[in-house]
């Protein structure tokens, strides 16, 4: 990293928002130690529970910047035909057009990503010189390193979804004087990385939650497992995908929500809930929906006021994807989905901060990103990938019993098209379907802008952003991108 970008990162103070109880704090105030925060700052528990919060606090800014968390996973799967003239960046992007006019440069710097992480890696080199009777309570150490390991291999993991090859730093930046430029690494060694973190996270990390209260929104062993089955699924490690994805089901400590009640899972910390971002408007964590904060896909009659609809679902999609019309998920997780201004309402929890004025909305629905119905589905491709067909039959049609439709009995290649199109069902909007598809290779078939020209030269990669080029003559750009910016 160059050296203004090292004192960027490296001067973010750590207790940005502190979690307890049920609630996030307000921003607090902590000096900094030769522009970081060192052993003048580690201390105790407290201080460790608070950087920790202060990591997941980044982790939802990132993930909530600019929706980048669908913008990367969903519009260009095919999910929404985005109405150019009120959002002609994500139009374009939604085409393929990772650049160009109004794509702004935010989508291409991971800055902020390292930022997240200055802010792990201090925690996982400072926090285990904290004697365990500094805490509270004689696990509290523990998880405190466990969740660090998490969210940085979680973060790796996300970003080398992105752009393929990225810079690994793994200690902090404890004197801005030593900092260094980092190239590139290969993704592959970025993935082996997340592999050895997430091994550590589960190491420290304990089943369930003894405070109700933190339910998905704090990591925990089944996080963990969750995440791996993921980075293994993605680097085709199909045995040790179902192996992790199994420790999940198998522990018991998540259940499906009955699909009378789906929109308690999108609310949030549900029994399905896995790991969560935290957006409560009761604990001072809702999304402010007026200005630049406006929700893309809704409009009224569930954002009162609001008549412009920036991502209306896509009619070619939804017929693709939702061809038994029964389908409960077709019923309650869209508004009129076959018009040119359908809604996906999953997401639709509103309340209003000036009361019956109604000019104030606040979205309080959890950022979901993994939950027990993406892992049941993940185990079951697993399974097929493996030859074990009967076995993934029976996880797909526990899926598919929910949500009121036929049980599937197919097997081999035809299963594994059926279990695609179950995840893009079930975890429509989600944040998974581009990376699905990517994944599956069948991301063509969704979106005509990537044919197989360009997927074999990693064109479903992002660009990095040229200006972090100045100054740092280590970095390099994502191949396909070398003379298209």
């Amino acid at each position: 990293m160059k050296r203004r970008f090292i004192q960027y990162i490296s001067g973010v103070m750590i207790g940005i928002l502190t979690l307890s109880g049920t609630a996030c704090k307000k921003i607090i105030d902590l000096e900094p130690h030769n522009s970081t925060f060192t052993n003048a700052y580690f201390r105790n528990g407290n201080d460790a529970n608070t950087a920790i919060a202060g990591a997941y606090a980044l982790l939802r800014s990132v993930l909530l910047n600019n929706h980048s968390w669908h913008v990367y996973g969903d519009i260009v799967s095919g999910e929404f035909a985005i109405n150019s003239g009120l959002d002609n960046a994500n139009f374009n992007i939604s085409n393929g057009e990772f650049t160009g006019l109004n794509v702004g440069r935010g989508y291409w710097n991971w800055q902020n990503y390292y930022q997240l992480l200055q802010q792990i890696n201090l925690i996982i080199n400072k926090v285990p010189d904290i004697s365990a009777d500094k805490f509270s309570n004689k696990d509290d150490k523990r998880k405190v390193i466990g969740e660090a390991y998490f969210l940085r291999a979680f973060t790796y993991f996300y970003m080398s979804r992105i752009w393929g090859d990225v810079p690994l730093k793994l200690e902090p930046d404890l004197d801005i004087d030593q900092a260094k430029n980092i190239p590139r690494s290969p993704a592959a060694d970025v993935l082996q990385q997340c592999l050895k973190d997430v091994k550590e996270a589960e190491n420290n990390l304990f089943s369930g939650y003894d405070d109700v209260n933190q339910r998905a929104v704090r990591a925990n062993k089944e996080s963990a497992f969750a995440l791996e089955a993921h980075i293994r699924a993605w680097t085709g490690d199909y045995s040790g995908c179902e192996k992790a994805a199994a420790e999940v089901i198998t522990a018991k400590q998540n259940d499906l929500v009955d699909s009378l009640n789906y929109a308690k899972v999108f609310i949030g910390k549900s029994t399905e809930g896995v790991f969560e971002i935290n957006i409560n408007y009761s604990q001072s964590e809702g999304i402010a929906l007026n200005g630049g904060g406006y929700l893309p896909t809704l409009k009224t009659p569930f954002i009162a006021k609001k008549t412009d609809l920036q991502w209306p679902v896509s009619n070619t999609y939804i017929r693709k994807v939702y061809t038994d019309t029964t389908d409960i998920r077709y019923k309650t997780f869209f508004f009129q989905p076959l018009t040119s201004e359908g809604q996906v309402i999953k997401f639709s929890n509103i309340t209003y901060a000036d009361g019956s004025a109604n000019n104030d909305p606040r979205l309080s629905n959890n950022l979901i990103i993994f939950r027990l119905a993406d892992i049941i589905l993940l185990r079951a491709e697993a399974l097929n990938e493996l030859g074990r067909d009967q076995e993934a039959l029976v996880l797909l049609n526990r899926i598919r019993n929910r949500a009121g439709i036929d049980p599937y009995n197919g097997t081999g290649g035809q299963l594994a098209s059926t279990i695609l199109y179950e995840r893009l069902r079930e975890l429509f909007y989600e944040g998974h379907a581009y990376y699905d598809m990517v994944r599956t290779g069948t991301l063509p078939e969704f979106n005509e802008n990537f044919g197989q020209s360009r997927m074999a030269q990693g064109g479903w990669l992002w660009p990095v952003d040229p200006a972090m080029f100045k100054d740092d003559y280590t970095l390099v750009q994502t191949p396909y991108w070398i003379g298209r910016l």
